[in-house]
């Protein structure tokens, strides 16, 4: 299945007045080049090597090497505490400091004072999800972040300037939806998963909103996982359309995306992403809802539950498969989240309300 810019359905379309929201959602164009930040280097657009290993034709490029089968999780030291109800963080470049989100407020992280917290800004409505490219432009810092505003679910963009950090980057968002995302009153199967892919382009994952028909809809944007230009240059397309329940997790092995869906009546399904096709469901655990996803060492790590949750070890073979069965590697208290972090084998895990390293082979 291909995915659809939003200027072809909408020509489509238009002759019934049917409104669309699309498999594409066009930036708002006019406002962003009046509004939007200095543009990012542009994204490449690359097409996935073919990987040994998982059938395609005429292989020519490497993929990554499988990992052993068995590892093990460590916890290296905490960077924060005293989060509260803090759903995500996002690293800074070049940088030990983070972003943290909370409610409808992103705090600063200062590597240098591990005991404060300073307030960055503010969005209008509920943090679902922060990002930030892994490049800054000059001296400014482009903060994407998604959240449940009074219409839906939106996905905007912050400038935030690390030397001025003491100065609110204030309300005003560069928008890079036209249309919200379909989101439940009580805000659950929101999705809210936001990731800078390695083409440089923004990937959100979204929820159904409590309605599985809305993900089975090819127009509407619920239940699925958003390919998005930061730059609002190009319009935004369904990379995956799933249907998904309720995305909480995307990462990358190399240039090959994996997503972990929350599925209808508990548990956690792990797919590999096909662009602009169907996913390929690659292993299901029954038993809790999945935290987030990050990728290190060959293997995906996957925390779920929602008390006393478990961090799972996923070994990959390099291609769509396993090297071994998912092992649980770790205990962890109230879940809430995974992040890459500088180093290598390092990641950042989001439980309780404190933020800690993990070293991970």
């Amino acid at each position: 299945m291909r995915g659809w810019h939003v200027a072809g359905r909408v020509a489509a379309l238009a002759v019934t007045g049917a409104l669309v929201v699309g498999c594409a959602v066009g930036p708002a164009a006019d406002r962003a080049r009046q509004e939007a930040p200095p543009a990012l280097p542009a994204p490449t657009d690359v097409p996935t090597p073919p990987v040994p290993g998982d059938g395609t034709p005429g292989e020519t490029a490497p993929g990554p090497s499988p990992a052993p089968a068995t590892g093990d999780a460590t916890e290296t030291g905490t960077e924060a505490t005293d989060l509260g109800t803090a759903c995500c963080v996002a690293g800074l470049p070049d940088s030990d400091d983070l972003l943290v989100g909370a409610g409808d407020t992103v705090l600063l992280h200062d590597a240098d004072a591990p005991g404060e917290l300073a307030e960055v800004g503010t969005v209008p409505g509920r943090l679902l999800g922060l990002a930030v490219p892994p490049r800054a432009t000059g001296s400014y810092v482009n903060v994407v972040a998604y959240y449940a505003g009074p219409a839906g679910g939106e996905i905007a963009s912050f400038r935030f300037y690390p030397d001025r950090a003491w100065q609110s980057w204030g309300g005003t968002p560069v928008p890079l939806l036209d249309d919200p995302i379909p989101l439940a009153d009580d805000g659950e199967r929101s999705g809210g998963v936001l990731a800078f892919g390695p083409d440089g382009m923004l990937y959100a994952g979204t929820g159904d909103a409590g309605d599985p028909a809305l993900a089975a809809d090819e127009a509407s944007l619920a239940g699925k996982i958003l390919r998005i230009d930061p730059n609002g240059s190009q319009p935004p397309v369904i990379h995956s359309p799933g249907a998904y329940t309720d995305v909480r997790g995307l990462a990358w092995d190399g240039d090959r995306m994996w997503a972990v869906d929350a599925v209808d009546g508990g548990g956690a399904r792990l797919y590999s992403v096909v662009p602009e096709g169907q996913p390929v469901p690659v292993w299901e655990e029954p038993g809790a809802a999945p935290a987030g996803l990050a990728a290190a060492r060959g293997s995906l790590w996957m925390p779920a539950g929602e008390d006393d949750g478990t961090l799972w070890r996923v070994p990959l073979n390099g291609g769509t498969g396993l090297v071994a069965d998912p092992q649980p590697v770790l205990d962890v208290r109230g879940p809430r989240g995974i992040f890459p972090a500088p180093g290598d084998g390092v990641l950042r895990l989001l439980a309780g309300d404190a933020l800690t390293r993990l070293g991970v082979r």
